[in-house]
């Protein structure tokens, strides 16, 4: 009677850490899932920030490009704007590659071949985000307004439309890379914008 008596009253207190150890496993459970859900909330936030950013550099190269028509100088102006936005928020050195197009309407599409490809006979300038952090102002050609170290230099200035009735639409696309803070989620993701504007039209 006394060793069942005694094995009886050890019972309870087995369970007892059994439980508390279960405890501790399932708060390391929920502890690990908020953990993921803050860092993954984190990341999310500041990747669509930087499409914010992206967006809007884009608008400022498309606007100041389409004002500008075919000065040999639209383009500088054009990057030059969207550059200080990008260094502006502190994305600059985030750039990838910008690509200036000739796009077919308001809501035109950049020519894939000037995405994925370094060379192309589409009508676009392309530059490596090395290039378009680098620019100066004497690097632009004072005749055809061209970008002259640019992969590709297909569209430039001189050669646009901007006569009322049949002007040219122009358009900045511009790809980011923004590196998650937590590895976990990954190295990163792309952040590709794009912006597309007429070309005012010229004063006789």
């Amino acid at each position: 009677m006394s060793l069942r008596h005694h094995l009886g009253q050890n019972r309870p207190a087995r369970s007892g850490r059994g439980e508390r150890g279960a405890a501790l496993v399932e708060m390391a459970i929920i502890s690990l899932l908020l953990l993921l859900l803050i860092a993954g909330g984190y990341d999310f936030g500041q990747a669509w920030r930087q499409g914010l950013i992206t967006n809007e550099a884009a608008r400022t190269g498309a606007r100041t490009g389409s004002a500008l028509g075919d000065n040999y100088l639209a383009d500088w102006y054009a990057l030059s704007g969207s550059r200080a936005a990008l260094q502006n928020s502190g994305r600059l050195g985030d750039v990838d590659r910008v690509v200036i197009y000739r796009a077919d309407t308001t809501d035109g599409q950049v020519p894939s071949q000037c995405i994925d490809q370094n060379s192309t006979t589409r009508r676009c300038n392309i530059l490596t985000g090395d290039q378009f952090r680098a620019m100066q102002i004497s690097d632009f050609n004072t005749t055809t307004g061209c970008f002259e170290p640019a992969l590709v230099k297909n569209w430039c200035p001189s050669s646009r439309d901007n006569v009322q009735l049949t002007a040219d639409y122009y358009g900045v696309w511009i790809q980011t890379r923004y590196s998650y803070e937590f590895s976990i989620l990954g190295s990163g993701t792309t952040v590709r914008r794009d912006a597309v504007m007429r070309l005012e039209p010229k004063v006789s």
